[in-house]
């Protein structure tokens, strides 16, 4: 319980600090929002409860979930990371290839 607050924290400043730059002036817009986010793990976690009673089943759902969280982080988190890589690569290289150089007389 405690991993899942400490999770919520970051996680309601991400969604409360964008909310906040479009609706600057609806700050209980962004609180209820971040609010909001933060109450889908509990409540997800209820309904599992209910919903899953069997717990002969438990390892097969955490093997189906792992591998939910594997296929979105090679699909989705690794390409995006590829691209920010080869951004900053070709940033780099043309701040090295802009260098002023000197010439003798």
């Amino acid at each position: 319980m405690i991993g899942i607050m400490l999770h919520n924290i970051p996680e309601g400043i991400a969604i409360a600090v964008p909310c906040l730059a479009a609706y600057p002036n609806r700050p209980c817009f962004a609180f209820a929002l971040a609010s909001l986010s933060g109450w889908a793990e509990p409540v997800g976690a209820l309904v599992s409860l209910v919903l899953f009673t069997n717990v002969d089943h438990l390892p097969n759902i955490l093997a189906m979930v792992a591998g939910i969280m594997i296929m979105v982080a090679l699909l989705e988190l690794y390409p995006e990371a590829l691209r920010h890589v080869a951004k900053d690569n070709i940033n780099h290289n043309n701040n090295n290839n802009t260098t002023t150089t000197t010439t003798s007389t």
